[in-house]
């Protein structure tokens, strides 16, 4: 047993019937939790990310779900697909997250039949950790002590009222911004370069504040006992 970055704690099975036997507590644990308030049992799997690009009109994300769990036998549980948006050339293009093993199956593949086209599948790098509440790296939101909720900001704009995903405005990064630091890159970009502690960030929110008035003071809530399995 170990204490996670989110403050669960984690229990980790090795060997070759690892995930097995971690499925099989994971039940078990869901069923004594049941009743129980603020308890909750997860069976987390290590994940990649993707893009597929190419796509025709007619493909939806279910679509792409379900060839990705056909060709890699993993389950559809564990495949999250984002939002598909017009690429270079006007074809299709989406983020996709599925396990490690499976993400490795399609990146040496290349590319994946999705209805009428063979789509090109490209190998995302690994987002380093970040803070979705004061927006640095570093740390997790449960371990954050700054007094400043920016967590109902856009991850692209940096307004409040809407997410990334539905906004077409210009990426503009209100930490780098609020840091006198070149601000028109969407958070967490290539030159974005945030503070990691969020003693740091203390000080860049109180100036974004001051300027667009969008960070909220916040009140710290009990923290949830989460119990996760992983192999």
């Amino acid at each position: 047993m170990r204490l996670a970055q989110t403050g669960a704690r984690v229990l980790e099975f090795p060997g070759a019937e690892g995930a097995k036997t971690a499925d099989s507590f994971a039940e078990k644990l869901r069923g004594i939790f049941a009743a129980t308030d603020g308890v909750r049992v997860a069976r987390p799997t290590k994940c990649a990310e993707l893009r597929i690009s190419g796509l025709d009109d007619s493909v939806t994300a279910e679509d792409v779900r379900a060839v990705i769990r056909e060709k890699t036998g993993c389950s559809a549980d564990n495949v999250r697909v984002g939002t598909i948006r017009p690429g270079p050339g006007g074809l299709g293009a989406v983020w996709v997250s599925c396990p490690v093993a499976s993400a490795k199956v399609l990146a040496d593949a290349g590319r994946l039949l999705i209805g009428f086209v063979s789509a090109r599948i490209t190998v995302l790098a690994a987002r380093p950790m970040r803070c979705y509440k004061c927006l640095a790296s570093g740390h997790t939101r449960v371990k954050c002590d700054s007094c400043f909720d920016c967590g109902g900001l856009c991850f692209r704009c940096g307004q409040p009222g809407h997410k990334a995903a539905e906004c077409s405005a210009a990426p503009h990064c209100p930490v780098c911004a609020a840091g006198n630091k070149p601000a028109n890159h969407q958070m967490g970009q290539r030159g974005c370069k945030p503070p990691r502690s969020s003693r740091q960030t203390s000080g860049v929110s109180q100036s974004t504040q001051a300027a667009s008035d969008i960070v909220r003071a916040s009140t710290s809530s009990p923290m949830e006992e989460v119990v996760e399995m992983i192999q």
